[in-house]
């Protein structure tokens, strides 16, 4: 889809399954068949393991509690929502009508949700190696 492409450049990764990639940005309120919600369920997981392995590796002497609070402090809808404006994921977003009035595209839950989201499209798609080069570029 051409509504992607500039995503794909964003991301460096050029999506297969066009309504896997067109799920991950379809918010609920765009009163389709289908939406967001569980890709982001399981992009959540995803981003949770990949930060958290990379910490680990990353700081061998550090504490299990000092390795949560960083992972905590990238791992949250604040960090995801300026990761998304970052590759400008709002302007990709299948929003309704009443949910663009109420500038749903610079929404920070709404983009934090639909980043979440498209990575779990990237580890369905690709696995998770792909998906973590992608999320740890990204960070």
């Amino acid at each position: 889809m051409s509504r992607f492409k500039a995503l794909e450049r964003a991301l460096n990764y050029k999506f297969k399954q066009d309504d896997l990639i067109t799920e991950a940005l379809t918010h609920k309120s765009y009163k389709k068949a289908y939406n967001n919600e569980r890709l982001e369920f399981l992009g959540d997981a995803v981003l949770d393991l990949i930060v958290g392995e990379y910490l680990f590796n990353r700081f061998p002497k550090e504490n299990e509690g000092l390795l949560s609070k960083i992972r905590a402090s990238l791992v949250n809808e604040k960090g995801f929502a300026k990761l998304a404006r970052d590759i400008n994921l709002g302007d990709c977003l299948l929003i309704s009508p009443a949910e663009e009035n109420n500038l749903g595209r610079t929404k920070p839950s709404l983009l934090s949700n639909a980043f979440e989201a498209v990575i779990g499209a990237i580890y369905l798609e690709a696995g998770l190696q792909t998906t973590k080069d992608i999320a740890i570029k990204l960070l």
